[in-house]
């Protein structure tokens, strides 16, 4: 696949994670996190530039040595863990744009899903551009008991179905449900500014495997990917 134009590749990698302090830069497997991302992407051949937006200098550094771009650090309230993805990528496109660069769709990859593929990349851009989307997820099937069979507590010691008792029905009988697994966002920037989020009009799905979608959030998810690094 030839570079295609009008399309971002951005990597958003604040520095302040809580749950697993600095994941971004954890060395998983000989190298930093966030080098799997900016690899995978770059070797997709399909951006001009693969960019990492991020308020932290060192990650900044670590980006631009494994061939991203970082042309500004981003402001740190553009970071805040209660900030959605988009929105540091978006002010990276603006960015860009302001230089006279010519940009309609995000590709938003982020770094806490360091096993996505080559192939997971190009083929989500393919079916971006192929179906007309403004938006596209990747997705993972789940159990559909893990989902329809929610709990919630409505009180103490009183707890319910969250959705209601419609679904108690054995597997066979429930309908198929996905989780998007954040691995690979896509938007045209003009309809992602009016949704401030992915999940608008005319959205399309990638669907990856478990293998591939793992979300690094925990320790636990950290020595998983480890450990299947280790089996390739």
């Amino acid at each position: 696949m030839t570079i295609i134009k009008k399309h971002i590749c951005a990597i958003p990698a604040r520095a302040a994670s809580k749950r697993l302090v600095n994941k971004n830069l954890l060395a998983l497997a000989s190298k930093p996190m966030i080098a799997y991302s900016i690899e995978t992407a770059i070797k997709s051949g399909i951006f001009e530039s693969v960019y990492v937006c991020t308020e932290d200098q060192c990650i900044a550094e670590v980006a631009k040595s494994y061939g991203a771009k970082v042309p500004f650090l981003m402001q740190p309230e553009l970071c805040d863990d209660l900030v959605a993805s988009h929105i540091p990528c978006q002010e990276m496109a603006s960015f860009l744009i302001n230089q006279g660069e010519e940009i309609e769709v995000l590709v938003c990859l982020q770094p806490t899903s360091p096993l996505r593929s080559i192939d997971d990349i190009k083929n989500s851009v393919a079916i971006f551009r192929e179906d007309d989307l403004n938006f596209l997820v990747s997705v993972t099937p789940i159990d559909p008991h893990y989902f329809h069979w929610a709990l919630q507590c409505k009180n103490q010691n009183n707890w319910e179905m969250f959705f209601g008792n419609q679904y108690l029905k054995e597997r066979p009988l429930l309908p198929p449900v996905y989780r998007p697994n954040g691995s690979i966002k896509i938007a045209k920037l003009a309809q992602l500014k009016k949704t401030n989020h992915f999940f608008g009009d005319k959205m399309g799905i990638i669907e990856t495997p478990e293998e591939r979608s793992i979300h690094v959030a925990t320790q636990f998810d950290f020595d998983l990917c480890e450990f299947l690094l280790g089996k390739q």
